[in-house]
């Protein structure tokens, strides 16, 4: 079932879809509490709920409004093993499922009397134990459900702050069963709580599920569908080769839909007409000024740069990050008082090479940990890709320096909740361009001698810079030399982020936008400008393939251009190295957009 990152802190938005996360970790009656004491919402186990009157009278709401939207037909009742013996007689397909309610307490750390906590109470498929008429696990459409990418709602907050534009958003309400379940049909068992007075005489009584309830393993599709069908419907168009972003060439409003949530910009004038007509099939929350979206918040204000007044946008974490480092102190028993100050993630590696290499402690918490900080660090914590790539590389062949590394990083997050990401406009659309930073380290993996490549987009403009997305991977080939490496970097920013990136904005832009690929070293330029080296004669064997299509891309594509930039102007040098000068690391910080002092 796709749903938003499990890491993902929640908004009070959110109120219809907080346990969404939860249901695809719970799959069976036993309820067991979540794995982090800072979640917002703690799940009841069954006996809690048999207890509570206020939590059993949460799951009959909830099942009431979901039967008087159809979720279910109760009219269809009908013994399960009649309905096994007309679908082997006929020779069609069945599947059966059975619905289990579960229960949240929001506001559970807050005092007993207090109004905000409360209990809620969801309905949702088992969909790990579907079978069908012959008892077989089920087998499925496997309906591909892609929410748009971070990157997609990074440039929706990009297009937003355009002079005479805006940014809004809203949530679906209870958005899958929205949508119509197709499919083989699915035979559900309602829990005894729900169940009718008038099927006290059926043995094993079933109905049929119409929408497409949590939990149903083709459930997001058909509600991304939904969606799809709707917005194309009324003017929207895909956006070639971004999963749920669309473009409404009319309204000019550029709209990303992630699961439940969507956001729109575009001419503030425009904004009420786009909401109006997503609504006409869509149920959502009223729509609101952009504040918390995704589990961040957006602060979007006038600032001066430069002497220039422009729109920027901050990107604070400090409440998820807060969470990832209680949760790295719970699980490792630690205190607060464990955590030192620390200016960078980064401990010097060669003076570990001497410790005693020997399994860590923290093998069993440690993908958990860095999992979670990487859908921060995805999303607005850039600073933090390269470190926690390095460590999640090693997950397999954890060892005691892995440890001390996991804690130094635990101990710079600590020492950086304040740190906010940020990102301005200031220009009329003519003048906005893609750049694009591709660097890579040389053998930066002691162990394996792999080299790092490190990517940075932005839309830049004479008074405007937005950070859009960054990536810090480990090659998977060994190169002989600094060029080699680059190439490989080169090959990873220009086909996975600059070309994709060139499909949006050309459309938003409505113009045919540049992509400004900067590069710091002279070699790998004179190599991708002729497409042959005559003093690295074994590239043709090991990289002919990535020289070959990176000379067509520079000397085809007129939109696409190769530039020379200085080696302490490489924005992508954060994402490739382990920084461990303080100074260098804030030079380095600047150049992504992330601030330490916040402007009043």
């Amino acid at each position: 079932m796709p749903c938003r990152a499990t890491s993902a802190p929640q908004s009070e938005s959110d109120d219809d879809d907080d346990e969404d996360n939860n249901i695809t970790r719970h799959r069976s009656r036993l309820i067991h509490h979540p794995p982090y004491n800072a979640m917002v919402a703690r799940l009841l186990t069954t006996k809690e709920v048999n207890a509570n009157p206020k939590a059993l009278q949460a799951i009959l709401e909830e099942g009431d409004k979901l039967l008087k939207q159809g979720v279910w037909d109760l009219s269809t009742v009908r013994e399960r093993a009649d309905v096994v013996r007309d679908a082997k007689r006929r020779g069609t397909k069945v599947h059966f499922a059975r619905i289990f309610p579960i229960c949240s307490e929001k506001g559970s750390e807050l005092k007993p009397d207090d109004p905000g906590r409360k209990f809620k109470g969801r309905c949702v498929v088992q969909g790990n134990n579907m079978k069908d008429e012959n008892h077989h696990a089920a087998v499925f459409q496997e309906l591909s459900s892609s929410p748009a990418t971070l990157e997609a709602a990074k440039s929706v907050d990009a297009y937003g702050l355009i002079k005479g534009n805006e940014i809004q958003q809203c949530d679906a309400q209870q958005a899958y069963v929205q949508s119509e379940l197709g499919g083989t049909p699915t035979w559900i068992s309602l829990p005894p709580i729900l169940r009718p007075k008038e099927w006290s005489s059926f043995h094993d009584p079933v109905c049929l599920l119409k929408k497409a309830l949590y939990g149903h393993p083709d459930a997001g599709g058909y509600w991304e569908k939904h969606c799809h069908n709707h917005l194309t419907d009324i003017g929207f168009v895909s956006v070639p080769d971004w999963r749920s972003t669309y473009w409404h060439a009319e309204l000019k409003l550029l709209l990303m839909v992630y699961v439940d949530d969507f956001k729109m910009s575009g001419p503030a004038s425009n904004m009420a007409k786009g909401w109006e007509l997503i609504r006409r099939s869509i149920k959502t929350d009223d729509p609101q000024p952009v504040n918390k979206c995704l589990g961040c918040e957006h602060i979007v204000r006038h600032v001066n740069v430069g002497g220039a007044s422009v729109q920027e946008i901050e990107y604070n974490m400090r409440p998820f990050l807060e969470q990832c480092v209680e949760s790295y102190l719970s699980l490792t028993n630690k205190t607060s008082a464990d955590l030192k100050p620390a200016k960078t993630p980064f401990l010097d590696e060669s003076k570990l090479e001497d410790n005693a290499k020997q399994q860590g402690t923290l093998q069993p918490i440690a993908c958990k940990i860095l999992m979670k900080i990487l859908y921060g660090a995805r999303l607005a914590r850039f600073d933090l890709l390269r470190p926690i790539a390095a460590l999640a590389s090693k997950i397999t062949k954890w060892d005691n320096n892995c440890d001390l590394m996991l804690h130094r990083i635990i101990c710079y997050i600590n020492s950086s909740l304040d740190y906010k990401m940020r990102g301005y406009i200031g220009d009329k659309p003519e003048d906005l361009n893609i750049v694009l930073y591709g660097d890579a380290d040389f053998a930066g993996c002691n162990e394996t001698a792999k080299s790092t490549s490190g990517v940075f987009l932005c839309l830049k403009g004479p008074n405007s810079f937005f950070p859009l997305n960054a990536i810090s991977k480990k090659q998977s080939c060994v190169s002989h030399s600094t060029p080699e490496a680059e190439i490989v970097a080169a090959n990873l920013a220009i086909r996975t982020e600059g070309l994709p990136a060139l499909q949006l904005w050309d459309m938003v832009l409505e113009r045919e936008t540049i992509l400004k690929f900067q590069e710091d070293n002279q070699a790998t330029i004179q190599i991708l400008t002729t497409g042959k080296n005559p003093t690295l004669r074994h590239l043709n064997r090991t990289h002919r393939v990535n020289i070959a299509w990176l000379h067509e891309v520079f000397t085809k594509l007129p939109e696409v251009k190769l530039e020379y930039c200085e080696t302490d102007k490489q924005a992508a040098d954060i994402l490739t190295k382990a920084f461990t000068n303080p100074h260098k690391w804030e030079a380095a910080l600047g150049m992504i957009g992330i601030k330490f002092n916040v402007r009043v």
